[in-house]
């Protein structure tokens, strides 16, 4: 399993790592610590990879999600899983709103609760 600490490295660059991972990649698990609720975790993802975060995320987390699994351990901020076209989404707390909005495939789950206007 890869770790990258958000704390450490910044966004921008987990993005980067992240969205570089190919179809064929070896490393396809990755534990995300310290998001503190940052916005746009794991954004635009077209790999096949598991993407855990353990803690809050903010705005816009696996937006644009093709192919990734992204667990997140805690709550999600609005608009997590927009534009999504496949993949999966796994929120072990609860959900803003606009949760999925525009998506047009994959599977979100929401173990919590979920506000106004999801899906």
């Amino acid at each position: 399993m890869q770790s990258f600490d958000l704390e450490a490295q910044g966004l921008r660059a987990l993005n980067s790592t992240l969205n570089a991972q190919s179809t064929e990649t070896n490393q396809t698990v990755w534990e995300v610590t310290n998001p503190k609720g940052s916005h746009a975790i794991a954004v635009g993802l077209d790999a096949p990879i598991e993407v855990n975060v353990k803690g809050s995320t903010g705005y816009y987390c696996g937006g644009m999600n093709k192919q990734a699994t992204i667990h997140v351990h805690g709550s999600a901020g609005p608009g997590t899983g927009e534009n999504m076209m496949s993949g999966k989404i796994i929120i072990e707390g609860d959900a803003s709103q606009y949760l999925g909005a525009t998506a047009h495939g994959g599977l979100i789950v929401v173990k919590g609760n979920a506000s106004s206007r999801c899906g």
